[in-house]
């Protein structure tokens, strides 16, 4: 009989060592032993522990790609999106919260859909990414993708129409690539960011010549 795979037998796959996890895996290891009906974001953080940028930023940016029907997620998220992002930029090798934010609690059940989801996908991406091109990584390099991060959060978190899904994916791709330490995906990701921020300002612009072409008529 061949076997069904089921959401909760991709989440307890069994994963490898530690040190060769990727973050598929990390997620997949902090499912499985969170049994509660909610997670606090603290908890995530420290499990996580060195690696929490990458895989926090990946986690926060996710929601974004994902067909989820939630008003204003984009604008939630982009807060601890920003906070992460201007962290990084200034060097700090883990992530902090301020208490309100890191006893924040989510539903497991909602946390476990959306990965569960992205799983297949996010193999797929790691598969590509290897440690490469690492000066783009480097402690200085660092800073100024979180500066570069840091940008497209603000965007992000923007009421700006059909311009959330770019920046997502730029970011995610970034957060894989630091995760990683892959310097090539950095430069896909900063090459997504650029074209997220060209989306963004188009629409905005249009939006502005449409407000004015609108207070033009009314004004007769």
């Amino acid at each position: 009989m061949d076997h069904v795979s089921t959401p909760e037998a991709e989440l307890h796959r069994p994963t490898p060592a530690p040190n060769s996890r990727r973050t598929s895996q990390l997620l997949r290891e902090f499912l499985a032993g969170e049994t509660g009906p909610r997670i606090s974001l603290g908890a995530l953080r420290d499990v996580l522990g060195d690696r929490g940028f990458g895989v926090l930023l990946f986690i926060f940016a996710l929601p974004n790609l994902v067909p989820v029907n939630i008003p204003l997620l984009s604008a939630v998220l982009g807060l601890p999106l920003v906070l992460l992002a201007v962290q990084l930029s200034y060097g700090r090798h883990k992530p902090w919260f301020p208490d309100w934010l890191t006893y924040q609690t989510f539903s497991r059940q909602g946390f476990a859909a959306i990965v569960t989801r992205a799983l297949p996908y996010l193999e797929r991406v790691e598969r590509l990414l290897r440690p490469r091109l690492t000066v783009l990584l480097s402690w200085t390099g660092e800073r100024l993708v979180g500066i570069a991060i840091l940008v497209l959060a603000l965007i992000l978190a923007l009421p700006i129409p059909f311009a959330n899904l770019l920046p997502a994916c730029a970011i995610s791709i970034i957060a894989l690539a630091i995760v990683e330490k892959d310097g090539v995906a950095v430069l896909v990701g900063l090459a997504a960011g650029v074209a997220s921020v060209i989306v963004a300002a188009t629409v905005v612009i249009g939006l502005i010549k449409a407000f004015l072409l609108l207070f033009a008529r009314l004004l007769g």
